[in-house]
């Protein structure tokens, strides 16, 4: 049988935020309603969602830049349309600081994506799975799902209607085709209007992928051995579950200490070898 999203979701993110926890669960069965019914689509659909979260965490985006962050922003090119130069975006930073950043969304956002009202940026900031914006994108939503989007934006970060907000663009964005010719880069497009993050879409797709074409048991995962290894060499990492959480990081780093091995969280070549992980 195929991995179930909620299972994947699991895996990937079990700090995820509740919400997303409890939409993934898919109850009303929207996934395969919108065509995510095949590993690489779901896989696809998850990377996206991970990226654009922070992890599944994030429900609502955030203003409170510091001045490091906005002159990230400025220096990959997102608002130099917004601001006279890079100092008067890093500028911006005491003001975050302040209004949690409603005046640079309504800066930023205040006259495009279908925004046009006093505050506009800042009621239809990015909400939800994919981080939904802009006051047409809520409207299509409505339109679509008859649930009334864009005159309660919130409605969009709930576990009612979560995958509802998400899928509706994806299919907008005819964005199933895409995944199928597993081209990352139009998905991207497709999500975030540009390339944003393209790497962390590729690692958390190339992540999730692994997961989802694998139907064998969670108890002959990788990471379930690697966790049994673990314990059995002294290193204890709790009850395996397949989760690499804090407690089984900790162990890989006490174990590679000892062993001379590369100094990293990551289950590699080497220390699978060395725990005669196959």
């Amino acid at each position: 049988m195929p991995v179930a999203a909620k299972d994947i979701v699991a895996k990937i993110a079990p700090q995820a935020n509740p919400v997303y926890k409890e939409a993934f669960e898919d109850k009303q069965g929207l996934l395969a309603e919108f065509g995510i019914t095949t590993p690489l689509r779901l896989s696809h659909f998850l990377a996206q969602a991970f990226v654009e979260t922070g992890g599944l965490a994030r429900l609502v985006e955030s203003g409170v830049y510091s001045a490091k962050g906005l002159g990230k922003q400025w220096d990959i090119g997102n608002w130099h349309s917004f601001f006279a130069n890079r100092d008067a975006c890093v500028a911006m930073a005491e003001q975050c600081k302040r209004d949690k950043g409603e005046a640079l969304f309504n800066k930023v956002y205040g006259t495009r994506m279908g925004n046009s009202k006093p505050g506009d940026g800042w009621r239809y900031r990015g909400r939800g799975i994919i981080q939904t914006t802009g006051r047409f994108n809520y409207k299509q939503l409505s339109k679509t799902f008859k649930v009334g989007f864009e005159d309660e934006p919130d409605l969009v970060a709930t576990p009612q209607h979560a995958l509802k907000a998400a899928l509706g663009h994806w299919r907008t964005k005819h964005l199933n085709a895409a995944a199928d010719a597993n081209d990352i880069a139009v998905v991207t497009k497709g999500i975030n209007g540009g390339l944003g993050a393209l790497d962390e879409r590729k690692a958390a797709f190339a992540r999730i992928f692994s997961i989802a074409k694998d139907d064998r048991p969670i108890e002959e995962s990788i990471e379930w051995r690697v966790q049994e290894k673990l314990n059995a060499a002294g290193f204890p990492c709790g009850k395996p579950d397949g989760v690499v959480g804090k407690d089984t990081r900790a162990a890989i780093l006490g174990y590679r200490a000892k062993h001379g091995l590369t100094m990293t969280t990551a289950i590699t070549p080497d220390l699978l070898k060395s725990l005669g992980v196959s």
